[in-house]
């Protein structure tokens, strides 16, 4: 299915040559109040905005937003934004994740879009972006999926680059636990209201765009 996935992806690249939305932080992003709300979950997850080099069959690709539809979904056109929609910062090379804590209504979510910005021997980059179209099948997303519960901190993956035969999307994590608590006091620095200790750690799960991974006991 990845391969699927990314052999659509090329053929986008090579029809559109569109510009790029403005850039920010997400609306859902938490705050004090927010983070306080009985009935909302606070998802964590970081992205890895900076290019890639030798992408692929490309000179560098790199990741400029991805979306997530809080399921069930009932509209399945592409032009519909999809409900939770992070998007990369401007200039932003090859540095350290961006991180971010949103507080979303509880229930599960599911990969609806991504756009990856690429760049071949000519001087213009081209942006391809993948839609419901190719992220779902007869209603279901094929991508991937998230579940957060009211009251819950629960951190979902770094999502980047994959460049496996063709660019596209990936989920990525900190390995073991020393990984992942060292990520947690980034989190706290960043997000200095949160209770980072009872973060947990349940990956966004997909069968497609990432591997399965459960922290060592």
């Amino acid at each position: 299915m990845v391969k699927r996935i990314a052999s659509l992806l090329v053929g986008l690249v090579l029809l559109c040559g569109c510009a790029s939305s403005g850039l920010s932080r997400p609306s859902d992003e938490a705050t004090v109040e927010s983070s306080k709300d009985p009935t909302k979950g606070l998802v964590v997850l970081s992205a890895l905005w900076g290019r890639t080099w030798n992408c692929a069959q490309f000179v560098n690709a790199q990741l400029l937003s991805f979306g997530f539809d809080r399921l069930p979904r009932e509209t399945m056109a592409d032009d519909v934004m999809a409900d939770v929609v992070i998007e990369g910062l401007p200039s932003v090379g090859g540095g350290p994740a961006t991180n971010y804590v949103l507080a979303l209504d509880p229930g599960e979510y599911g990969l609806a879009s991504f756009a990856i910005k690429v760049t071949g021997s000519g001087p213009d980059g081209k942006i391809a972006g993948v839609g419901r179209a190719r992220l779902y099948e007869e209603g279901k997303p094929i991508g991937g999926t998230f579940t957060v519960k009211a009251g819950e901190l629960v951190y979902i993956g770094h999502f980047g680059l994959d460049c496996y035969k063709e660019p596209t999307i990936w989920r990525y994590y900190p390995g073991g636990r020393e990984g992942f608590a060292h990520y947690k006091q980034l989190i706290k620095a960043q997000y200095p209201f949160l209770d980072v200790e009872k973060m947990q750690f349940r990956l966004f799960k997909t069968a497609h765009l990432g591997r399965d991974y459960v922290l060592p006991p």
